[in-house]
């Protein structure tokens, strides 16, 4: 793995993208089935929470197949299954109830963000990248919510909920203790530290959680870069695959206007790729 600084122009890169995209159509692509039962809350107030979640991620895609994700509530934590339902759509389980609104959005973000990845139950060496993204978009989406619910929530009273939103990810970025030490020795220093534990533990919250604070900043300034996560399982992930293949393939399998931002993200780590072959299929 060829492992090189991020300069000051890399960041400016980083930072230099438009971000005024959206895409309006593909929030449409989402639908999105409640299952009310032990959440103790009104079906159409929770699918309105997790609509206004997933439409954080949807209108930044673009030309997203249809896609239905069933959502009720599970015993041992929130989860993607990667069995299907009956008519093909995605199961999600959250582990929350009442009106823990911030709670549900949290979950749901992640969730919803595996199954844009495209998630597959292959080798999981690389596994706690998709984990990071994942709780980098439950982060984007509040805050975002946050944003978006002082003037346009779902419902006109919900508008005053607006600061809990931004108060429950603010708690916690907060509690990422491990993001102490990124800032400390940067992220290709912490990445070296600990990809054995990261391969071997791949949903390692306190790691991931401080890693997605480094690729939520970069997400910000450029949100319309969330539509490159469609092709980042383009391909089974075979036994043994390094995290520079994984990138590479990612890299490979992208839309050519995304083919930056993975370079850029991989940079973050330390990693440059190889150059893409001069005629793309």
């Amino acid at each position: 793995m060829k492992i090189t600084p991020i300069t000051s122009a890399t960041l400016a890169v980083l930072l230099s993208w438009t971000t005024n995209i959206c895409h309006a159509d593909s929030k449409q692509s989402l639908k999105i089935r409640i299952n009310p039962e032990n959440f103790n809350a009104s079906r159409a107030d929770i699918g309105a929470v997790c609509r206004s979640a997933g439409d954080q991620l949807m209108k930044q895609m673009e030309g997203v197949p249809a896609l239905t994700v069933q959502v009720s509530r599970g015993q041992h934590g929130p989860i993607a299954l990667f069995k299907r339902g009956k008519e093909g759509e995605y199961l999600v389980k959250l582990a929350t109830e009442k009106t823990f609104w911030a709670q549900y959005a949290y979950q749901f973000s992640h969730e919803i963000c595996h199954v844009l990845c495209g998630y597959e139950n292959d080798y999981r060496g690389n596994l706690w990248f998709e984990e990071s993204l994942c709780e980098t978009a439950s982060l984007y989406c509040l805050r975002a919510m946050s944003r978006e619910w002082r003037t346009t929530p779902p419902y006109g009273n919900w508008r005053s909920f607006s600061p809990a939103l931004f108060d429950y990810a603010d708690n916690i970025q907060k509690g990422r203790d491990d993001y102490i030490e990124i800032l400390r020795i940067g992220l290709p220093v912490y990445y070296r530290k600990h990809a054995a534990h990261l391969s071997d533990n791949p949903t390692d919250r306190k790691k991931n959680g401080a890693i997605a604070l480094v690729l939520l900043t970069l997400l910000e300034r450029n949100p319309e870069h969330w539509n490159a996560i469609r092709w980042l399982n383009s391909s089974p992930s075979p036994e043994g695959e390094t995290f520079l293949q994984y990138l590479t393939k990612w890299h490979r399998a992208v839309p050519e206007k995304h083919t930056d931002f993975v370079e850029a993200t991989a940079s973050l780590f330390g990693i440059s790729l190889p150059e893409l072959p001069e005629v793309r299929e």
